[in-house]
């Protein structure tokens, strides 16, 4: 059981290392929360006391089913309970089924507001996809929604957000999504670490235009901490100067050569 919950929290990073697929410890078919502020209860029906409330993106084991609910075990919050059918969807780990997870990521990438569902259907699709047919795309996608997702929650919006906001940055921390923050203008400047875009960077097949959203992404100016040390910051002036220099813009479209 604790290897299976290590597994359902860090799926990225269980997938990521691409070590061998015998069994392990992880169900065929899991449950991933597809609406926010879903209620976990304790009984199959509408009046049972809610245990939990779910994000979108949230994983879940499946353990069966009651009339319109399916009876799950959530891993992160160590909680056992039921949930509407109607606010997760069922996804196969199957190698077979990854090209269905892809098609799936692919519209979510662009989706704003979306990237924590986006996420943990990057997550099951490394899981689920074979070694060999992993390439640079999902890495470029994930980066992306981690990106957008960490410029959203360093953005003035309504305080009708904040509550969406701040879970869908456990979600993703849950799938090994790492964030870092520092003070920016009095206030607190969010960045994503940029390991997906690393692995962009290191795919030789990788396209121009996915190289060129990692470089400008790990080049962004906002994402360097104003209060780093004179020498400390011209090396990493250096470092960021060079990456930019070794994007074909040829290759890219207008937007990106911009």
């Amino acid at each position: 059981m604790r290897r299976c919950a290590a597994l359902f929290a860090a799926l990225i990073v269980a997938a990521v290392s691409l070590g061998a697929r015998a069994d392990d410890g992880v169900p065929n078919v899991i449950a991933i929360v597809v609406q926010d502020q879903a209620a976990l209860r304790a009984a199959p029906r509408d009046a049972a006391q809610q245990q939990a409330q779910l994000w979108q993106g949230d994983a879940l084991e499946i353990r069966g089913e009651r009339l319109d609910y399916v009876q799950v075990y959530d891993h992160r919050r160590e909680r056992a309970g039921f949930v509407l059918a109607s606010q997760v969807r069922r996804v196969s780990l199957a190698p077979s089924d990854a090209p269905e997870l892809l098609a799936v990521l692919r519209f979510l990438r662009d989706q704003p507001g979306a990237e924590a569902l986006g996420i943990a259907y990057a997550a099951a699709y490394l899981r689920a996809a074979p070694a060999a047919a992993i390439n640079a795309e999902p890495f470029d996608a994930l980066g992306q929604m981690a990106d957008r997702l960490a410029s959203r929650a360093s953005m003035r919006q309504g305080k009708s957000n904040d509550a969406a906001l701040a879970a869908h940055l456990e979600v993703v921390a849950a799938y090994g999504v790492r964030l870092t923050s520092f003070e920016r203008a009095g206030r607190m400047q969010l960045c994503y670490d940029g390991d997906a875009f690393a692995r962009v960077l290191a795919t030789p097949a990788a396209s121009a235009e996915q190289r060129a959203h990692a470089a400008l992404a790990l080049t962004k100016h906002e994402c360097v901490d104003p209060a780093m040390p004179a020498l400390d910051r011209r090396r990493v002036d250096e470092a960021r100067a060079d990456l930019l220099d070794r994007v074909v813009v040829v290759a890219l479209p207008p937007t990106l050569k911009n």
